[in-house]
């Protein structure tokens, strides 16, 4: 059973990159995680193949490399589906019932830990016995969206020569709310008259001059005084959309109010749902009440990318990071949880943005655009050590184990390969032209091979296995052979430099943890500058292309993205910049003061924790304990 006196809070820092971690620790610009690598110990990770989000939270969680719990990167192509349906599906990896290795989390929960999973891109739902698990601002499928309508400021004058009239507020406020719900294809709840309950009129101090507002409750009788600039009550309401209905939550503020009650200037806070993004669903109207600060970040299409200017964006960063610290801050009070892992993102976001900008030989790279690009990154790790310190102050205490780790480093990056394009000029793709839909849509028919991208796997179309097929299985290695010598040397036309650093068959690939059933038949890692991707979902699908994606060459220049992780083998080095991440450890049982000497890998974090805890390890953890991080 559970070791009373021992706690965990799992850090999970997303492409914390140990070259520009240690050049700011350096720099006395991070004290907060100075101070947890003083008290304890700092070294390095190799991550588990494709070194990207899904796969490498998952292996932290599981102690399981890529092969055994199957989490392939954002899409999966599960045996038996047609070759391009995984397409379809991005991220359903991250979904508990598609991975095949139990979390430790699940072990703790057993043994009487109370595990807090939160913002954690893996793993849902987990229901726990003892604990609780929730989205936050990382969208996972198969949730419920948190926030249906953004925050809005109304300014509201009297249309008469006198005050505004019982009523007037109330009418406004609601049919403003009627009108954004019907823009957004829903409706506050036709059955439900219950926001008609609310009364929210002008309210005047003792000496007769307006200076707050009165909400009432009709039905409750009960009434509620609001201050300038001081926030309401929740009030409820229940919104009918495209997932049925929705229970939300909003609040009010009142920014000014004029004495004489002509005007008033009100903040309605952003509109909440609080079903169907936490297990229990319960904890959702809790986490809103309690931490909800901040409008979240809307859902994006592409999870890393920055949409906007940049000095928002690390606003937003911020916000989320001090709502991420009240929400373990919360949940530390509500329940008492003594096992926590939780994720923050938008260091990856920074990472794919700006990377190539702080690479001289980049074809991006001049001394201005470094020095802007440099102060943002740092901005961005000063926020990181802020949320550290707070977590420090209020949810660790000297029976806490406190691991800071990241689940893959990036690179610099300014060039995009073309693998599709490479395996049809190669004959091993078809496409033909569909007019009515604009498109090159794939040739099954005369197409033997189908790539992916994210992950860096290629699927022979074999016939007996894909329904599609058409490769038979006596020409199955003569092709798996084809599609080596395509990859292995194809080359930058102007440099003659190798795009492709190595083609693996799946086979051949188990040192990697590349070999289970939903690894494509091939395996390949780019060389930097490379990488695939440019901010285009649909040029990911190989089954259908555009007429421009269709058209462009081999190689080509970056324009949206310049870092990337995805698409290396796990000790890639570019620079100063590195596939691999930082490991911070600290706390009972850990020695103080130490530098590990040798890269540890992912898999090793789910048993080390489990000897730290004195629990067993998860059943499929394939990694060794670190003994040399211990007392």
């Amino acid at each position: 059973m559970v070791n009373d006196e021992k706690k965990l809070l799992v850090i999970g820092i997303d492409q914390a990159i140990p070259y520009l971690l240690n050049k700011f620790l350096k720099e006395g610009l991070l004290p907060n995680i100075e101070n947890l690598v003083n008290n304890g110990v700092i070294g390095e990770g190799y991550s588990c193949p494709p070194c990207d989000t899904p796969t490498n939270w998952t292996t932290i969680a599981t102690g399981a490399t890529t092969a055994v719990h199957g989490v392939t990167s954002f899409y999966m192509h599960l045996p038996g589906e047609p070759l391009d349906l995984g397409m379809k599906y991005r991220s359903r990896t991250q979904l508990y019932k598609n991975c095949k290795a139990q979390y430790l989390w699940n072990v703790a929960d057993s043994n009487g830990y109370k595990p807090f999973v939160l913002n954690y891109p893996s793993g849902w739902p987990n229901v726990f016995k003892n604990g609780v698990m929730s989205l936050f601002t990382w969208n996972i499928p198969e949730s419920l969206p948190k926030m249906l309508i953004s925050t809005e400021i109304y300014k509201i004058v009297s249309n008469t020569q006198s005050y505004l009239k019982n009523g007037e507020i109330s009418e406004y406020i609601f049919e403003n709310i009627q009108s954004l719900t019907q823009n957004l294809k829903m409706s506050i709840e036709s059955q439900n008259a219950s926001w008609k309950n609310f009364k929210i009129e002008l309210n005047k101090s003792k000496n007769q001059m307006y200076d707050s507002i009165k909400i009432s409750g009709i039905d409750s009788g009960k009434f509620e005084i609001v201050k300038e600039n001081e926030w309401s009550q929740w009030l409820k309401l229940n919104v009918n959309s495209e997932f049925g209905v929705l229970p939300c939550l909003f609040r009010i503020r009142p920014l000014k109010v004029e004495e004489n009650g002509k005007y008033i200037k009100l903040e309605r806070s952003g509109i909440y749902n609080t079903k169907g993004w936490s297990v229990p669903e319960s904890f959702g109207e809790k986490i809103v009440k309690n931490v909800f600060e901040y409008d979240l970040p809307k859902k994006r299409d592409v999870e890393f990318m920055i949409y906007g200017k940049m000095k928002n964006f690390l606003k937003s960063a911020r916000n989320e990071s001090l709502s991420l610290v009240q929400a373990l801050y919360f949940a530390k009070r509500d329940f008492n949880w003594n096992f926590c892992f939780f994720h923050y993102h938008p260091l990856d976001t920074i990472n794919h943005d700006l990377l190539a900008l702080l690479h001289k030989n980049s074809t991006v790279y001049s001394e201005a655009k470094a020095s802007k690009a440099l102060k943002n990154v740092e901005t961005a790790y000063k926020i990181v050590d802020e949320m550290v310190g707070e977590l420090m102050k209020r949810c660790v205490d000297e029976d806490t184990i406190t691991l800071f780790i990241s689940d893959h480093g990036a690179i610099p990056i300014w060039k995009v390969v073309n693998i599709t394009k490479i395996l049809t000029e190669a004959g091993l793709i078809t496409y033909k032209f569909i007019h009515s839909q604009k498109k090159y849509i794939i040739d099954w028919n005369k197409t033997m091979v189908f790539p992916y991208m994210e992950p860096p796997f290629i699927w022979v179309n074999l016939e007996g296995r894909d329904s599609s097929g058409i490769v038979k299985q006596e020409e199955f290695e003569n092709v798996r052979d084809q599609i080596i010598e395509v990859l292995s040397n194809v080359k930058e036309q102007k440099t003659n430099v190798k795009l492709i650093d190595k083609v693996l068959k799946k086979e051949d690939a188990s040192d990697f943890g590349l070999n289970g059933e939903r690894v494509g038949d091939i395996v390949y890692f780019l060389n930097p500058p490379y990488g695939v991707f440019d901010g285009d979902l649909d040029a990911l699908d190989a089954s259908s292309l555009s007429p421009s994606a269709y058209n462009k060459p081999i190689t080509y220049n970056s324009k949206r993205f310049f870092g990337a992780h995805a698409y290396y083998t796990p000790d890639t080095i570019f620079g100063n910049f590195s596939v691999s991440v930082p490991l911070i450890i600290s706390g009972k049982g850990i020695a103080r003061g130490v530098s590990l000497n040798k890269i540890i890998k992912l898999t090793d974090i789910a048993p080390t924790l489990s000897h730290l805890l004195n629990i067993p390890k998860p059943q499929q953890a394939q990694g060794s304990i670190i003994y040399d991080i211990l007392e």
